[in-house]
């Protein structure tokens, strides 16, 4: 399921986009699209000055699959 290894370190939704984003431990975001197995799926995410990510609990990472 970890494609690189890699585990989230932080969940978050772009109010803009409406997508999950993912953070993981060395700082890269991740966009995740809306499948079945996201993780394996992500894009680079990028965040500007308008982007508005907002926390979101970590039981959500169990929800969509994520590594830990």
């Amino acid at each position: 399921m970890t494609a690189l290894g890699k585990q989230v370190s932080g969940l978050f939704v772009d109010r803009m986009c409406r997508q999950w984003i993912v953070q993981d431990p060395e700082g890269n975001f991740w966009l995740l699209p809306s499948v079945e197995d996201p993780w394996e799926l992500r894009q680079p995410f990028y965040p500007n000055a308008e982007t508005d990510l907002e926390p979101v609990p970590g039981h959500y990472k169990d929800m969509l699959g994520l590594p830990f």
